[in-house]
């Protein structure tokens, strides 16, 4: 990503939405899980590309189970 796409308030909103799916990967409720994960796969991953994460950086974290590296959070620009 470069730093104009991070500067976009859609970028951010796009980000965020996708740090919360990968949050409920970890939720207790088994169906949050399910609905995350296949929400992850079939649409989160499209915007991670519309993003322009390269493809390397998204297989890694697919591969990954889609876990997020410690405090994800503070590496966003508010």
């Amino acid at each position: 990503m470069n730093e104009e796409s991070i500067s976009d308030p859609y970028a951010t909103l796009a980000l965020a939405v996708l740090f919360r799916a990968a949050l409920d990967l970890k939720s207790k409720n088994p169906a949050r899980v399910s609905e995350a994960r296949t929400w992850l796969q079939f649409v989160g991953l499209s915007w991670c590309q519309m993003l322009g994460i390269s493809e390397k950086e998204i297989s890694t974290w697919v591969a990954s189970n889609f876990t997020l590296p410690p405090n994800a959070h503070r590496n966003w620009r508010y």
